[in-house]
């Protein structure tokens, strides 16, 4: 992988890990799926300023639902149901689990034994860190999860189809476009499930915290993420991108120490340089993809 995209998923990982942190502390202010809905809103006023995309209508909510829908109501819903905020950053990254199978199923990937092992690494790492944070997860949140993190691995598909097609999803205006189908569908979902009073009741203090926090997670982790995550996809192979994000429950334990005092225990600290040595036995085994 060149430097410059070494780089690019070094970015995504950085921004994506602190997501985590601010989505604990937009979620005193915003109901979930509320806040997920005004995060893609953010980003669908692009629109106006951009044209839409080479791309049919069908890639685009193929996209948008995955990637957004899916993904970011199972993350929401499962923060609802009682998922420990610092946790989720850990089992959001089983979607390069279901990448990995959903690239094998369809074909159009293979693994190989240094790819099987990367990937034995990969889970016992995220078993050690689950172990560590609590083994009395609720189903519902589990279940959640699990869609969440499925619907990361469709969206990640999506986009490597594109990129096999000739087509784009690393640009501006398909991020932009491919935020309307969630923005509308998350925001029905709140409409439906949740009561706006919340929002109605906010201090002007409590205002600001929201908008800082659905700012970062529009510009930050949707916006500059989603566009250097498909620029990686785009050059190459998913099962060589999606294990980056193996680095985001890392930064995220990181974090869990320094701004809200929670402790490493000797299972997160094994599990975290397991993800680390995943990554590296899946980075030496792979090659760039010909598009």
């Amino acid at each position: 992988m060149a430097l410059r995209h070494g780089l690019l998923a070094l970015l995504c990982v950085l921004v994506w890990g602190g997501s985590f942190a601010v989505i604990r502390w937009g979620l005193h202010d915003l109901p979930p799926l509320a806040f997920a809905s005004l995060r893609f809103s953010v980003v669908a006023l692009l629109i106006l300023f951009v044209g839409r995309p080479a791309i049919s209508w069908r890639m685009l909510l193929l996209y948008g639902c995955g990637w957004g829908v899916v993904q970011f109501a199972g993350l929401f819903l499962a923060l609802r149901f009682g998922l420990p905020t610092s946790l989720s950053s850990v089992l959001a990254q089983l979607q390069v689990f279901f990448t990995l199978l959903f690239s094998v199923a369809l074909g159009w990937e293979s693994l190989s034994r240094r790819k099987l092992f990367a990937l034995a690494l990969a889970v016992i790492g995220v078993c050690l860190i689950v172990s560590y944070r609590s083994a009395d997860l609720p189903a519902a949140a589990l279940g959640f999860s699990l869609l969440g993190a499925a619907g990361w691995a469709s969206g990640n598909l999506v986009a490597r189809r594109l990129a096999v097609d000739g087509l784009r999803a690393d640009t501006l205006a398909f991020v932009a476009w491919a935020s309307l189908p969630p923005a509308v569908i998350l925001g029905g979902l709140s409409a439906a499930l949740e009561s706006p009073q919340q929002m109605l009741d906010l201090s002007a203090e409590a205002a600001g915290r929201a908008l800082a926090a659905v700012l970062y997670q529009a510009l930050g982790a949707l916006l500059i993420g989603t566009l250097c995550w498909n620029r990686l996809l785009r050059h190459y192979p998913a099962t060589l991108v999606a294990p980056f994000s193996l680095l985001v429950p890392v930064i995220g334990l990181l974090l869990g120490v320094m701004l809200f005092d929670e402790k490493l225990s000797a299972a997160a600290i094994g599990g975290c340089l397991s993800l680390l040595l995943a990554l590296c036995g899946n980075l030496g085994g792979a090659r760039r993809a010909r598009i």
